[in-house]
């Protein structure tokens, strides 16, 4: 599980109603004891976020999201204080790369002894997706270092195919496109709490709405190392009697989702929407609250459901 760290998502089904949010209730009184990121015109915010609160937002079937969900879960799962978390790591390349690609991939690291992911032997402390000049293709820009060390930044465009899946990661000078209201951004800062939850969400997200089916093998990596070990038992019992996903609190996925700072330390606001078009739109905001030394999940709850 990660012990150190700091979000986004595969074109997916955008399912149509929150069946089962009438289930979606805390998992008891017994069980109820976080990336700085800029987004233009996000999903709508938890009630007490504010300009001063740090904030990401993630849309289904946005490319920027979609990289930045990838990218934030790897940097976590290579971050792990008790070493990289290989099964995650695994996982995450095996859903968001092109197997033509992943393979590819691997013959390049192999040969450079460097991970091709990060195009680096360490992880970042900061990154940010910006959108590229190809509506396929994003920039994602990795800062090294800080502190006692030099700061370092590496800039990469990673192409997406149409049909999802990156099929490209390659090391550029271009700066990203200026971010301004109509261009969209999604920064994170590892070890940051909102930027954990988010990528955790993020990744869940895309694994449970894969055009083939749920990612199985990916979201449950993704809860060995999110979740503490006490907390995963107790939420799979809680699914288990009331058949929801514990983690999302409802039988489908978001079609929107914002994760915002809460109002106690430890805890982290996530808001969920589901629905539009020709369905009605459902909102459920969940409180995520962290263990406090390592910052993994202890408890989810729900406190609005409209």
């Amino acid at each position: 599980m990660n012990r150190n760290t700091s979000a986004r998502r595969r074109p997916g089904r955008r399912v149509a109603v929150a069946a089962g949010l009438v289930l979606a209730l805390g998992l008891g009184a017994a069980a109820q004891a976080t990336a700085q990121a800029a987004v233009p015109a996000p999903a709508k915010a938890s009630a007490k976020a504010s300009a001063a609160s740090r904030s990401i937002s993630g849309l289904n079937g946005d490319v920027v999201t979609q990289v930045a969900d990838f990218y934030g879960a790897y940097v976590d799962a290579k971050d792990d204080a008790a070493g990289p978390d290989s099964a995650l790591a695994k996982a995450l390349r095996a859903h968001y790369l092109t197997p033509a690609f992943a393979k590819r991939l691997a013959a390049w690291e192999k040969k450079n002894n460097v991970d091709g992911v990060l195009r680096a032997q360490n992880v970042p402390v900061r990154w940010t997706v910006s959108e590229g000049g190809n509506g396929l293709e994003v920039v994602v820009t990795l800062t090294f270092g800080g502190g006692e060390s030099p700061t370092t930044t590496t800039r990469l465009v990673v192409k997406q195919e149409p049909v999802g899946g990156i099929s490209d990661i390659r090391t550029t000078n271009i700066a990203p496109v200026k971010t301004s209201a109509a261009v969209r951004s999604v920064s994170g800062s590892t070890g940051d709490s909102v930027t954990r939850v988010a990528d955790f969400y993020g990744a869940y997200v895309d694994a449970k709405d894969d055009p083939m089916g749920p990612d199985a093998v990916l979201a449950k990596a993704l809860r060995a190392h999110y979740l503490t070990p006490a907390f995963a038992k107790r939420l799979a019992a809680w699914e288990k009697k009331s058949n929801v996903d514990g983690v999302l609190r409802a039988q489908n996925v978001p079609v929107r989702w914002t994760v915002s700072e809460g109002g106690d330390s430890g805890e982290i606001a996530v808001t969920h929407t589901f629905g539009g078009g020709e369905s009605p739109t459902v909102t459920t905001s969940l409180v995520v609250e962290l263990e406090p030394v390592f910052g993994d999940v202890t408890d989810i709850r729900t406190t609005t459901t409209r």
